[in-house]
């Protein structure tokens, strides 16, 4: 008989050896894990290039905002040097001091004495210098008994630039009142005299001639006397007159001087220029002093 088992045996197929399925997942966990690794090294920048080729956006762009502004440096502080005569000491040789100057000249005192009623003579070079004018009045009573007469003497003394060097006037044997206050036409000169250069410092010159006391005042250059003569105690003297005694009046004196400056505007035109013409002044009010240049 023949052998059927080895025959049957014969014709079977050979089987191929199976791949397990593990191996392909192993194999497909690693091709990823290479993969990722490639795409995400870098800062993924493989990954950003695969997405923009098949036309994925998967990275917008970051919208960063915009820096802030720096703050603006504050300016470093200015500087400066001071001149060393500001912080030194000033020298005696060349201190000043406030120095008072006439505000009216010697011909419109004249013309307000005269406006007052006191009839001065013209603003006039005297006859023994050209170069000293002035104006005076005078005016004498008549003797009585063993007294000597009342009399009144007037005089402004200047410059021919008009500038006023000192006012004088001398009263013998005033009439007064019952109170023993000078009499008010005399006391007229002295209203006059005081008001006119407009010093509003000297308070009680005028109330001491009203009574007869004698007073002296001093200030800023300025000298103002009423005395009663030892000798003779019915005279009376007034001295009103500016002159720089010290050495820092002089020195301011000097520095102000005429001879180098421009003259000042006339002030009492000035005061008349604003004033409206429809405006009245009343019959009693003081006539203000007129300048040379408007009396003619």
């Amino acid at each position: 008989m023949p052998d059927t088992s080895s025959s049957a045996y014969a014709k079977q197929p050979v089987r191929k050896p199976r791949i397990p399925v593990v191996f392909w997942l192993l194999l497909t966990i690693s091709l990823s894990l290479v993969m990722g690794t490639v795409l995400l090294s870098n800062d993924m920048k493989h990954l950003k290039t695969v997405s923009h080729y098949f036309g994925f956006d998967l990275f917008p762009p970051e919208v960063r905002p915009p820096p802030p502004k720096a703050i603006p440096r504050p300016a470093p502080p200015a500087t400066f040097a001071l001149p060393l005569h500001v912080i030194e000491p000033p020298a005696a040789q060349t201190a000043s001091t406030f120095l008072r100057t006439w505000r009216i000249s010697g011909a419109a005192m004249c013309a307000a004495l005269r406006n007052a009623g006191i009839e001065t003579t013209d603003w006039a070079a005297t006859s023994f210098n050209a170069d000293t004018f002035e104006c005076f009045f005078e005016q004498s009573g008549k003797r009585e008994k063993d007294q000597l007469p009342n009399s009144i003497f007037v005089i402004v003394r200047g410059d021919a630039a008009g500038t006023i060097n000192n006012m004088r006037v001398k009263i013998v044997n005033p009439e007064t009142d019952q109170n023993g206050q000078l009499d008010p036409g005399i006391l007229r000169i002295f209203q006059i005299m005081l008001r006119q250069p407009q010093w509003l410092d000297f308070h009680e010159t005028l109330n001491a001639i009203k009574n007869l006391r004698d007073i002296k005042e001093d200030g800023f250059g300025a000298s103002i006397s009423f005395t009663r003569e030892v000798l003779n105690p019915g005279n009376y003297n007034f001295t009103l007159s500016l002159d720089a005694t010290s050495g820092p009046q002089k020195r301011t004196r000097n520095y102000f001087s005429s001879r180098i400056w421009l003259p000042l505007p006339d002030h009492a035109v000035d005061i008349n220029s604003a004033q409206p013409e429809s405006v009245s002044e009343p019959s009693d009010a003081e006539a203000p002093a007129e300048s040379p240049e408007h009396r003619h």
